[in-house]
């Protein structure tokens, strides 16, 4: 198996900047090129002052800088022309073509797979030869096309002949687009997967077109398979995969129909032992075919149901998991873990020994249907995101030794039921000790608080984020029993239960009290607080009453002239922040920030304890981009 050069030694200045430049330019690729519509090229010409810095700095970038060769290319509107950037010429004539490993297309808008080619080959690709790069990256973000091309069939034979030509070591091959099921008659790499697929490493792929991969294919080095398409009902288009090269996994299908035959080992028995898989992310996606959907639906009623002897007897009854009776029995017996059966089919069954992270995405029926598959006490990274049914069935004590936890729930959770039995569901999570040092919970809970136990047993936590309405008054019970908590994110409803408890008593414009209250935190470092449960229209109402000056007050939160007319519950939050000394970001909608910003003005102009609010004078204070 073919391994990656470096030109670095990891504990170097080389090193350092290999890390720096992974992050800001090359890792989440998709999401990058998805959310902002930029080429890496640009990237790329921010970062490149870099290199002026020093000599040391410049013999410690450049093998980095042209790791790649970037062809960005955009359309040019209300014009049949194109922009193009890229960093080839530069390399060919700085004569660093030695240390390029990698090749990365990048198009917006209206263009056609026959442009990088003419570009590629006008800036003098064709005249060296290119053995060393063994990664390909092709991005095509179409964004509001006005005209809708169809690009022919043999624009993509060019281009795939291109590719093949001049790229025959290729190990790595990851294709981004959201779109391309619109302008493409077919995946535009196939070619290119169907001549090299036994000898690539990595394949990632985004697209709504399923990709034509030979069913008698083998692929004996593969490392890293992500594949998402909603067009990929069964393992009708997968090659055969050998599971014991894998390390990542990522498949998102709208079917599981024998999906697991398609990956094979060297056992010789029934058993396919994932011995190296570390990752595996399994992502359900519905079908955009509404009649397709309910055919799917009947064909297979859940992920793995054809890949299922039998499901376990108290999984079997219902689906329907907002039956109250079957709810709460469920709630109360939970699921064992320890007696997870293997995922199997009728001719393999999986096992993944080492598993370290586990993803399971927007699957419609009881979670638990798909968790009873694993031993989750043995996975240190669980992430379950966008769940409707079964999560009140998942007992927290089956987490006690995972390090990181992610559970994101899209059920309604308005009504007074399902909030109680997710606030009852928190207070089991907090209460009980494990080793978990990250913690995300999502819930849509506008409207209704959700408090925190008195009794908080997560004392290892180092990042908390609690995405839902959180009661402020139960924070600083929070910050002073997590003694390592570095960062918190959370969302907070705009009436506390401290000042509801002491109103008329509690006085925030007293700061000598204030000064002698001990802290609630020495960890803390970085705070993410939102105050949200209010209408769009609300907001601009109070912002045009702002702009103009009006007299009056819109629910207590007016501007006179320059001045902030604070609410409690921000000078609330405010006091929160002073009394953690560690404190360095603070982060919040605009609105929020203005009026704290305000509120630590005041305090430190007023307050004779200078010392105790130190932190505050150097506070960053920004905004937070939800």
């Amino acid at each position: 198996m073919r391994k990656r050069r470096h030109y670095y030694e990891p504990n170097s200045l080389s090193g350092c900047f290999a890390l720096i430049f992974k992050y800001l330019t090359w890792s989440e690729t998709n999401s990058s090129l998805s959310q902002t519509r930029n080429s890496h090229i640009e990237h790329l010409y921010k970062l490149q002052p870099l290199a002026a810095v020093s000599k040391t700095w410049r013999h410690a970038v450049l093998p980095i800088f042209y790791q790649a060769i970037v062809c960005g290319i955009k359309e040019v509107p209300d014009s049949k022309d194109h922009s193009a950037k890229s960093n080839l010429e530069l390399i060919m004539s700085g004569g660093h073509q030695r240390y390029v490993q990698r090749l990365v297309i990048d198009m917006v808008g209206d263009v056609s797979p026959a442009v990088p080619v003419s570009l590629l080959s006008r800036l003098g690709f064709d005249d060296l030869e290119w053995y060393e790069i063994d990664r390909l990256d092709l991005n095509h973000w179409h964004g509001y096309i006005r005209r809708k091309p169809v690009y022919s069939a043999d624009s993509l034979a060019r281009l795939n002949a291109y590719l093949l030509h001049r790229l025959p070591k290729l190990i790595s091959i990851n294709y981004f687009s959201i779109d391309d099921e619109k302008y493409y008659p077919e995946f535009p790499l196939d070619s290119m997967l169907a001549s090299r697929l036994s000898q690539l490493q990595e394949i990632r792929i985004s697209t709504n077109i399923a990709p034509s991969m030979s069913y008698s294919a083998f692929l004996p080095n593969l490392t890293t398979l992500k594949l998402k398409s909603p067009l990929l009902i069964d393992s009708v288009n997968l090659p055969c995969i050998f599971a014991e090269t894998l390390e990542h996994l990522h498949i998102g299908f709208s079917s599981a129909k024998t999906i697991w035959d398609r990956f094979y080992a060297c056992t010789g028995t029934m058993v396919v032992d994932f011995k190296r898989l570390k990752t595996l992310s399994l992502e359900y996606i519905v079908p955009q075919d509404s009649k397709r959907m309910a055919m799917l639906a009947k064909k297979t009623k859940s992920l793995y149901r054809d890949c299922e002897n039998v499901f376990p007897e108290e999984f079997s009854d219902s689906d329907n998991d907002n039956d109250k009776e079957n709810e709460a029995s469920k709630s109360s017996k939970g699921y064992e873990p320890a007696k997870y059966d293997k995922l199997s089919s009728d001719r393999v069954q999986c096992a993944f020994p080492q598993l370290e992270q586990l993803s399971i995405c927007k699957y419609p029926y009881s979670i638990t249907k798909i968790l009873c598959y694993f031993d989750i006490t043995t996975i240190p990274h669980i992430w379950v995101r966008d769940v409707a049914n079964g999560w009140a069935s998942l007992n927290p004590t089956y987490f006690a030794k995972s390090l990181s936890l992610r559970i994101n729930i899209s059920q309604d959770l308005e009504t007074g039921y399902l909030a109680g039995k997710y606030q009852e569901w928190i207070n089991r999570l907090f209460s009980l000790p494990s080793k978990l040092t990250s913690l995300q919970l999502e819930a849509p809970t506008a409207g209704l608080p959700m408090s925190l136990p008195d009794i908080i047993s997560l004392t290892g936590l180092v990042s908390l984020s609690l995405g839902m309405q959180m009661d402020l008054g139960a924070i600083p019970n929070l910050l002073s029993r997590l003694p390592h908590l570095h960062q918190l994110i959370t969302h907070i409803y705009p009436q506390s239960s401290w000042a509801t408890r002491n109103q008329g008593v509690a006085d925030f414009d007293d700061y000598e009290t204030l000064a002698q209250l001990p802290p609630l935190s020495n960890s803390l470092e970085n705070l993410v607080a939102y105050i949200g449960a209010e209408s769009r229209a609300i907001r601009r109402h109070k912002r045009r009453r702002n702009e103009s000056n009006e007299p009056g007050d819109v629910m207590g939160l007016v501007r006179f002239g320059k001045k902030i007319k604070l609410l409690p519950i921000e000078k609330e939050l405010t006091w929160v922040l002073a009394r953690i000394p560690t404190l360095s970001v603070f982060k919040s909608e605009t609105w929020t920030s203005d009026a704290v910003s305000e509120c630590i003005a005041d305090i430190l102009t007023n307050s004779q304890e200078d010392k105790q609010f130190s932190h505050l004078k150097t506070l960053s204070i920004s905004q937070w981009e939800y």
